[in-house]
């Protein structure tokens, strides 16, 4: 490094090989078919100097002087993401998937997300995350009915967010915080309600009954089965099902 170089090396400074790559849908380093690969570096802000570093593997998706802030996502699987996937509120593009790796217990799979500036104060604590990918379709007496966030997503995948707009006002999110992914907006806006359990018992059969399966009141949508088992009862000498359904009582005005 020259002499005047000397400030660029503190301890959060990155270094990669720029050479072609592409993944998902990012394409970088082409202009290194006609130059040749070099080093590439992303300034630290650390106010340590350091002589040591590790390369990386891939190059960074955002760079430090990006503004904007990073969160973290808890999902079950990868699912369709990956590097570069789009992060979408009210259907704009907001910000991208930038790193992602299996939990340590080997049970699920941790996505770092970065929301631009000024679109990262829309992140509150109570905000929901939820898988965006493909084309969800609804058939309901109103006819068939396609939510998709864009054409990106259905290709490339992709995450939106949103906070419920009756959940009251929530302090900002705290960059780096961590939030649930869940896996389409219709099992996030589930949680953004207080579930209540309870338990019924059936000595009748409860054939096509399943988990999934809707409680309603008049039409009205309450809550769903969350689980049917059957059971012995000893004391009687006879089978009974147990039903456990979850309602929303909030929607009981």
């Amino acid at each position: 490094m020259d002499r005047e170089s000397k400030g660029l090396l503190v301890e959060d400074t990155r270094f990669w090989v720029v050479r072609p790559r592409i993944y998902g849908g990012y394409v970088s380093g082409f202009g290194t078919l006609v130059g040749g690969t070099y080093i590439g570096v992303d300034v630290g802000k650390s106010k340590k100097q350091s002589r040591t570093f590790k390369g990386l593997e891939v190059p960074p998706v955002v760079t430090k002087d990006v503004p904007g802030a990073t969160f973290l996502l808890h999902a079950a699987d990868l699912g369709s993401l990956n590097i570069t996937s789009p992060i979408y509120f009210r259907r704009l593009q907001v910000g991208q998937v930038v790193a992602y790796d299996l939990d340590r217990d080997g049970r699920g799979v941790t996505f770092t997300i970065f929301i631009n500036s000024p679109y990262d104060r829309y992140v509150r604590a109570n905000t929901l995350f939820w898988h965006a990918s493909g084309i969800d379709l609804t058939l309901s007496t109103s006819g068939l009915k396609v939510n998709t966030e864009s054409m990106v997503s259905i290709l490339l995948g992709g995450v939106a967010f949103q906070t419920p707009e009756d959940a009251g006002e929530a302090p900002a999110a705290v960059p780096g915080s961590a939030f649930t992914l869940f896996s389409d907006r219709e099992d996030a806006m589930k949680h953004a309600e207080t579930v209540h359990s309870f338990l019924l018992l059936f000595k009748e059969s409860v054939r096509g009954l399943s988990v999934g399966s809707p409680v309603e009141l008049h039409g009205v949508h309450l809550g769903e089965v969350s689980k049917v088992k059957l059971e012995f009862d000893d004391r009687m000498k006879d089978f009974r099902v147990a039903v456990e359904i979850r309602l929303v009582l909030e929607r009981l005005r």
